[in-house]
């Protein structure tokens, strides 16, 4: 009997050696219904460009991606924005948190988190920030970390039906650490 897969969770420096599987995982999530900023149908081409532009934000030190892998195939993704404003150095914000509905229900959204959160508190923020749908399994997730709700933002998006729905903002405080998180 075959035991369960290995799970590897780890933050990347860059994107080029996953871009086959980031360009699946995003057009799945897209034309699953995930509430990530694009409306179906996504062409490939549109995910390669996207996740060339995130590549970019990476190397420019504005934007850091933690990955998910199951037998060597990535198959979650969550980023992280750093904010550059002076003011704002403390804190950064939760974005295009995705797990490969094949793989979704095994706690992979969960560690997606977990570790996103150790990434922030390695490069010393103290504050997150993460908008989603109402209704997501995203919010229980939240909910279930420790992230407090400030409240709802009604008609925030849409569907490509033109239906809109309301995003429930969230937060959380984070203590900042000296481990390094690769």
């Amino acid at each position: 009997m075959k035991g369960p897969s290995p799970l590897d969770l780890f933050k990347v420096d860059t994107l080029t050696p996953y871009l086959h599987d980031l360009v699946e995982l995003l057009i799945d999530a897209v034309d699953n219904g995930a509430a990530i900023g694009f409306l179906p149908p996504l062409s490939e081409q549109e995910a390669i460009d996207y996740w060339h532009c995130i590549n970019d934000e990476i190397q420019h030190n504005s934007r850091q991606i933690v990955l998910v892998r199951v037998d060597e195939k990535v198959v979650g993704a969550i980023q992280l924005e750093l904010y550059a404003k002076a003011n704002a150095l403390h804190r950064a914000g939760i974005e295009k948190w995705m797990v490969l509905s094949s793989y979704q229900g095994q706690g992979l959204g969960r560690s997606l988190l977990q570790g996103v959160e150790k990434v922030a508190a390695s490069l010393n923020r103290q504050l997150l920030t993460c908008d989603t749908r109402v209704g997501d399994l995203a919010e229980t997730i939240l909910t279930q970390q420790g992230w407090h709700q400030v409240g709802e933002v009604p008609k925030y998006s849409r569907t490509v039906m033109g239906t809109f729905y309301d995003c429930a903002i969230y937060y959380k405080p984070i203590e900042p650490t000296q481990d390094l998180y690769v």
